[in-house]
């Protein structure tokens, strides 16, 4: 199998109306018992940044956060921890190369994070970060095994 990204600005929409069209992921809502509490941990180990804050009774119930990437994650006010499996995370964070992987386990080491050892991921390497509310974040490569994008 062969791992080809598409690198198109918008993708039409399959079928009938081929003005229908996306353009990327708009963000990602992930819940969390204490979303400012949540928005630091983010800000601090993977370089978000708060954009929009919303309260409701003097309670913060979502922080939307961007990276300087483009990518958002709103965090949502949830009322219980929700369950969550570290063998499935929730989202997947892109990184460059290999190289730029292990600065990343130095980075989480040096933090003090909690996170699994780097390993084979199709298509390419991947460690798995436990974040607020034992949300699994899968920092990723597109790079193979070989070194190449396979």
């Amino acid at each position: 199998m062969q791992w080809v990204r598409p690198r198109v600005p918008s993708c039409p929409v399959a079928g009938s109306n081929p003005l229908l069209t996306l353009t990327g992921i708009h963000h990602v809502s992930v819940p969390a018992t204490d979303p400012l509490a949540g928005s630091d941990w983010y800000e601090r180990v993977l370089g978000f940044a708060a954009v929009l804050i919303e309260e409701r009774e003097s309670e913060v119930v979502t922080v939307l956060l961007q990276h300087p990437c483009g990518a958002r994650l709103l965090l949502r006010r949830a009322a219980a921890p929700v369950v969550a499996s570290r063998e499935y995370p929730w989202f997947g964070l892109t990184i460059a190369s290999y190289a730029e992987l292990e600065r990343w386990v130095q980075h989480l080491t040096a933090l003090d994070v909690e996170h699994s050892a780097v390993h084979q991921a199709h298509p390419g390497w991947a460690v798995t970060v436990t974040g607020p509310d034992l949300v699994g974040i899968q920092l990723q490569t597109d790079e193979g095994p070989s070194g190449e994008g396979d």
